[in-house]
């Protein structure tokens, strides 16, 4: 019908009035019906129905609302992806695998491709409004698979893997929360080498030369002593390429380590002298081995666990309060790290803020045990991982990583505009805040508020100035 109209204008009716007309036609034949159409969408969707679907959207492409279509196509498509509810990253990702698998041959062949994926992905029900959620969980799955790279059963299952997680990764906005959260985890050098290959094959050079120069610089610093007898292995790394925090809270070194600690100190100092050690005991990992058992078990835990555990090896028992004054580890963070002790079953906790270990040797404890008909400690399992994360930690983590991509935010946009403006000498507010966006987008979707701090503080430093007799107009200060 549409076509007809047009066919008239151009046999019987001045040229200059097609495109009024063909408005007036879409207006009343499409959009007065929209509603309409996009009350079957959902069912043409659910059955397939992709040559319907191609008409439809046809038609409603005619409409000028690119971006409320390009909207409800990405709600609808998304739907099915609501049991993406639990915050998992395993669980979540597969979630948003299974829908990208399921539309994108739809949306590629009824809607020409059209970019539908991506409000799905960057802001769905599991993670709200914000957009900082799907790059951090994406970027923690991504950590998972590489460290389990030596439990893969062939080197494909890996690379198809983490190709399925670059699937997901060209539709995030913030690409640099993903880049900022893959730098605070340490992982084999040869499994990291393929996913900084395949970031850099989507991104760019600059995008990757942050990660490539960490793990050169972890290559480069694992140092140990050769002629020390020692039973650990240990990371040197640079406060420049790593963004780790140390804990916030102190910590004492159980007196078992402690003789360790000290001549790793001491050699360090000799050899480069001049650098500051600061020990990350919250990322460190430890192994246990158990004596006071008929059958001797090998307990992985945290530095917070081994502490906690070693105390028992001169006590039977021990309240809360004195494993904060032993430790050295704040009540809160202490009282999840009992938690696991205690649901692992290695520590009993019948009274009130009262530790026992499970089973201490005292014969009072003992008679208690038999008497109550309280399981010992028993496992089928060898090699037994207490390490899981911890709640205060796992959060007080992702608020150091936002912090972290704020400050880098900031400095990008500043280093943006001073070099656009180099380039350019003079340019005016708008144009100048537009290709800053054009030129940041592929890393994050940058705020205009931001932007505008950032000339604000470059006129301050004097990088830029005002040309005088304007009021929008700025440029560059050599």
């Amino acid at each position: 019908r549409l076509r007809e109209e047009e066919d008239r204008v151009e046999r019987y009716l001045n040229t200059n009035t097609r495109k009024a007309l063909v408005s007036k036609c879409e207006a009343v034949l499409i959009r007065e019906h929209s509603e309409l159409m996009w009350e079957s969408f959902q069912n043409l969707l659910d059955y397939d129905k992709d040559e319907d679907l191609q008409r439809m959207y046809a038609l409603l492409a005619r409409i000028p609302r690119a971006s409320s279509r390009s909207a409800r196509i990405s709600k609808l498509v998304g739907e099915d992806g609501s049991g993406a509810d639990t915050l998992d990253p395993k669980a979540y990702v597969d979630a948003l695998l299974e829908v990208h698998q399921k539309n994108s041959e739809t949306v590629t062949r009824s809607f020409r491709g059209e970019a539908a994926c991506r409000e799905f992905v960057n802001r769905n029900a599991a993670t709200g409004t914000s957009t900082t959620k799907s790059p951090e969980l994406l970027a923690k799955h991504a950590d998972a698979l590489l460290r389990k790279t030596n439990k893969m059963a062939e080197e494909e299952d890996l690379e198809g893997a983490l190709n399925k997680v670059m699937v997901l990764f060209k539709y995030i906005d913030d690409k640099d929360v993903f880049q900022t959260v893959s730098s605070t985890a340490s992982r084999p050098q040869t499994a990291e080498a393929s996913m900084i290959s395949k970031l850099k094959e989507a991104c760019g050079f600059e995008y990757t030369n942050k990660l490539q120069r960490m793990f050169t610089v972890q290559g480069a610093d694992a140092a140990e002593p050769d002629d020390m007898d020692i039973t650990f292995s240990i990371m040197v790394l640079g406060t420049n390429f790593w963004p780790l925090n140390p804990p916030a809270n102190d910590f004492v070194i159980p007196a078992d380590i402690l003789p360790t600690y000290e001549r790793f100190q001491k050699y360090y100092q000799q050899k480069h002298s001049g650098r500051k050690l600061t020990w990350l005991w919250n990322y460190s990992k430890n192994e246990l081995r158990t004596n006071y058992l008929n059958q001797k078990y090998i307990l992985m835990t945290s530095s917070w666990q081994m502490a906690v555990l070693l105390q028992y090896n001169n006590n039977d028992t021990l309240s809360l309060d004195e494993l904060v004054s032993a430790t050295a580890i704040s009540k809160d963070i202490l009282k999840q790290v009992l938690a696991v002790l205690v649901k692992a079953k290695i520590l009993i906790n019948e009274e009130a803020e009262q530790y026992d270990l499970n089973p201490s040797m005292s014969l009072d404890t003992w008679l208690r045990q038999v008497a109550n008909r309280l399981p010992g400690f028993k496992s089928k399992k060898i090699r037994i991982n207490l390490n899981t994360p911890i709640k205060a930690e796992q959060k007080a983590e992702t608020t150091d990583v936002l912090k972290i991509v704020d400050e880098d935010r900031k400095y990008v946009i500043q280093a943006t505009i001073v070099r656009i403006m180099k380039a350019r000498k003079t340019m005016k507010n708008q144009q100048l805040i537009q290709e800053v966006i054009s030129q940041i987008t592929q890393r994050f979707t940058p705020k205009i508020a931001d932007i505008k701090k950032a000339i604000d503080h470059l006129l301050e430093k004097e990088y830029i100035e005002r040309v005088e007799g304007t009021r929008d107009t700025f440029a560059y200060v050599a």
